[in-house]
């Protein structure tokens, strides 16, 4: 998946979700994203943590499930 700045985007990590517009991004040393920074959210969401990005077919299939 690729991200820019500025892109509406959803995380999950478990049960929780996050939906921001990406302020910022950062890359490792081998230009793995290491962090991602979400308006209006002071600290990253750091990726080893477990948070993952969640596609719009994936989204829309687990509200349809939580509607079941």
């Amino acid at each position: 998946m690729q991200v820019f700045l500025g892109d509406r985007v959803t995380l999950v990590k478990e049960d929780t979700f996050i939906t921001g517009a990406v302020s910022g991004i950062v890359l490792d040393k081998t230009k793995q994203l290491e962090r991602v920074y979400i308006e209006h959210i002071d600290s990253p969401i750091w990726m080893y943590q477990g948070w993952r990005f969640v596609e719009e077919a994936e989204w829309e299939r687990e509200e349809n499930e939580d509607e079941a």
